[in-house]
Formats: structure tokens, sequence, C-alpha cells
């Protein structure tokens, strides 16, 4: 896994879910949708840490299931990519 982008992957997808779900508890669309938008970068970061395909980040759309999904996903950077900071 590529760190650097692991590390902005965390610091946006995290505040993109709790955004996320705020929205849906208080029931505000805009909310959500700015949630998920947030969300859709941190995963597109995390796609790119794991060496996947970047159309990976639509997970966001599944919020805490998409997380689940993609964190079960399989490395697949190579030995010399992952020394990249």
């Amino acid at each position: 896994m590529i760190k650097k982008y692991n590390n902005i992957s965390l610091a946006v997808g995290i505040p993109g879910l709790a955004i996320q779900i705020a929205g849906r508890i208080w029931e505000m669309d805009a909310l959500t949708l700015a949630g998920t938008v947030i969300l859709l970068v941190g995963l597109y970061y995390y796609t790119k840490a794991k060496g996947r395909n970047p159309a990976w980040c639509l997970m966001a759309f599944l919020s805490i299931i998409g997380l689940l999904v993609m964190g079960m996903l399989k490395d697949l950077t190579g030995p010399e990519e992952k020394k990249e900071v």
C-alpha cells in the first residue's frame, strides 16, 4: 500500500463518512450529498493506495458497506511502489 495516498484517504474519508451519516440522521439531503462527495474523494485516494482502478471509489455510494468492501480488497501495489512517500 502506498502510504502517501493512504494517509490522504484517511484525512478526507473519515470526515466525509461522518458528514454523510450526520446528514442521514438529521435528514438533510445537502449534508448527505456533501458527505458522499467527500467520501468519494477519500476512497479515490484509497484505491490509488491499493493500486486499484479509481472507479472503485464509487463504493462511497454504499457508505459504510463500501468502506468494508474496499478494506477487504487485495493490495495490488508492488514492493517498489510501497516505498513511495
